[in-house]
């Protein structure tokens, strides 16, 4: 996970150098400055969570706070929700993910940082480390690689006098979690279904999520 954010933080700073604007005042002198954004977002998590054999129905939050840079943006990410069985299964395995992580976004269609209106379509992936609590007993610690997709929309206000814009809208995502699961003990090849070869259960855990939720910043 350091050497993706070295890498993000090497491609924030040379895509700051890249993309500027120039602004040009009556004695015809020019400034060049980056064009830069803090975000900020919360929001609701609905899907499923993946945790080795227990899988089911999770409802969740999330936060994160970014910097952008004309089209990037690194952002620190925090998710919080539920984990375990469904309701109609058997067992009732029961507990709570809390995931802390980083993640480098580029916005392949957008109306630009220096806009009134927030319209962006983006793409983003990334990196955490997902603690599992069980409510019966027990902790799993893992890491965790994102990926994600979304579609922000807002306006933007007049500049201030530091020639600041501040933000306001809504967004909309759809995140997916893969982790390593925990190894199965007992776990047999067998074919759960119509197959050609028995196999082990696998132990790539896939959590997704629909996100909606608020976003700001200046």
């Amino acid at each position: 996970m350091t050497k993706l954010l070295a890498a993000a933080l090497l491609a924030v700073t040379s895509t700051a150098s890249a993309q500027h604007y120039v602004a040009s005042d009556d004695a015809g002198t020019s400034e060049r400055r980056a064009a830069r954004e803090i975000d900020g977002r919360i929001g609701m998590l609905l899907g499923g969570s993946d945790v080795g054999d227990a899988d089911g129905f999770a409802l969740g939050i999330s936060g994160g706070l970014g910097y952008r840079i004309g089209d990037i943006t690194l952002r620190g990410l925090v998710d919080y929700y539920r984990v375990g069985d469904a309701g109609d299964e058997v067992m009732d395995r029961k507990g709570r993910a809390l995931r802390l992580g980083g993640a480098l976004r580029f916005a392949f269609a957008t109306t630009g940082i220096d806009t009134k209106s927030n319209v962006d379509f983006w793409g983003e992936i990334g990196a955490g480390h997902e603690h599992v609590a069980w409510r019966g007993g027990g902790v799993l610690d893992r890491p965790s690689g994102e990926l994600a997709f979304g579609l922000d929309l807002g306006r933007r206000s007049e500049r201030n006098a530091r020639g600041d814009r501040r933000k306001v809208g809504y967004f909309m995502a759809f995140r997916t979690l893969v982790a390593q699961g925990p190894e199965m003990a007992g776990a047999t090849a067998t074919c759960a279904g119509p197959c050609t070869e028995a196999t082990k259960p696998s132990r790539t855990d896939v959590s997704m999520f629909v996100e909606l939720g608020v976003q700001w910043g200046r």
